[in-house]
């Protein structure tokens, strides 16, 4: 074999073992950042998508309760309002309706779990959307704790704006093939809302 043949051939080695190289130290680096990513991007997608179910999960549970009832007043011998209350029954009721509705849904979400592409786990922007899918998959870990809170506040001239809110807390276990990641999800709802008109009530009570 001539010098010359031994160099080409010696070159294409150099060329093949240099693009080998860093092939190998580029799929190091995306290991190293997905590593890195992992933890953060599965809890940022599983708290997306645990919202998700959270919302619609809530939405069809008021749909049959009059969560605007939940909200009374209470009059004087001259009809003038004195005070606020919450509806202790019908706030139960809520409350439990909301939970078994979210339990539900979890549920029925543990059967089919999500896919969510490696590309995106990585946090790597323009591996967005790309790569093979990885199954996440939201387990719930304890009851769903709800708790229902009022707030009053001033919303213009001798006006008073009175408001019931659900908040909802839910912990979750996120699991993917290579990882299990515990989260906690959190959310307000409006129940209910009232503006009065007139002087401000002496008193509110709130459960």
């Amino acid at each position: 074999m001539s010098a010359y043949k031994r160099s080409a051939k010696s070159k294409i080695s150099y060329i093949v073992l240099v693009v080998f190289a860093v092939i190998v130290f580029l799929i190091g680096v995306f290991c190293y950042q997905l590593s890195m990513n992992i933890d953060d991007m599965s809890k940022y997608e599983s708290k997306l998508l645990a919202a998700e179910i959270i919302n619609s999960a809530v939405g069809e549970a008021l749909e049959n309760c009059h969560s605007q009832e939940i909200l009374t007043d209470v009059r004087d011998s001259s009809g003038k309002i004195v005070s606020f209350s919450i509806d202790p029954m019908l706030s139960n009721e809520i409350n439990k309706t909301i939970s078994e509705a979210i339990t539900q849904k979890i549920r029925q979400s543990e059967d089919k779990g999500f896919n969510v592409p490696i590309g995106t786990l990585s946090g790597i922007t323009f591996l967005a959307g790309r790569g093979f899918d990885l199954e996440l998959k939201l387990h719930q870990l304890g009851s769903v704790s709800t708790r229902i809170i009022s707030e009053f506040d001033d919303c213009g001239i001798n006006q008073s704006r009175y408001r019931v809110y659900i908040n909802i807390s839910v912990e979750l276990s996120a699991v993917l093939p290579i990882k299990t990641t515990e989260i906690t999800v959190e959310s307000q709802y409006l129940l209910a809302e009232k503006v009065i008109v007139g002087d401000v009530p002496d008193a509110y009570f709130s459960a």
